[in-house]
C-alpha cells in the first residue's frame, strides 16, 4: 500500500483532477466511500510500518557476510548492527541487542 500512495502522490503533484469516478471509492456526489477511507488508512499504515523498519535499518544495520571456496564463510559487522561472531567450530552466534 506504501507503493500505491507514492503512485497517488506522484500523479497528484503533476497533474490537476478534473472529476471522479462514481464507483468503488467515491459515491455518485463524489463523496469518498468507505472503501477509500479503508484504503487511505491502509496507505498510511504502510508509510508508517515503511518508517520503522528504516528507522531500525539505520538504528540496527544488518550483518555481512561473504563466500568463496578459497575461504569459506565470513561475517562481520559494523558496531551498531546486531552482533555477528563466527566461533571456532564455524558455527554462527548472533547476539542481538535489545529494542527500545
Amino acid at each position: 500500500m506504501a507503493a500505491l500512495r507514492g503512485w497517488v502522490d506522484f500523479y497528484s503533484a503533476r497533474y490537476a483532477a478534473v472529476g471522479k469516478l462514481v464507483g468503488r471509492f467515491y459515491d455518485e456526489d463524489g463523496a469518498p466511500t468507505e472503501a477509500l477511507r479503508q484504503a487511505e488508512a491502509a496507505m498510511a499504515e504502510g508509510l508508517r510500518l515503511k518508517a520503522e523498519s528504516d528507522r531500525r535499518q539505520q538504528q540496527f544495520p544488518p550483518c555481512n557476510s561473504e563466500w568463496s571456496s578459497a575461504r569459506g564463510s565470513r561475517f562481520w559487522c559494523s558496531r551498531q548492527s546486531s552482533r555477528c561472531f563466527p566461533t571456532e567450530e564455524h558455527r554462527l552466534v548472533l547476539i542481538f541487542r535489545r529494542l527500545a
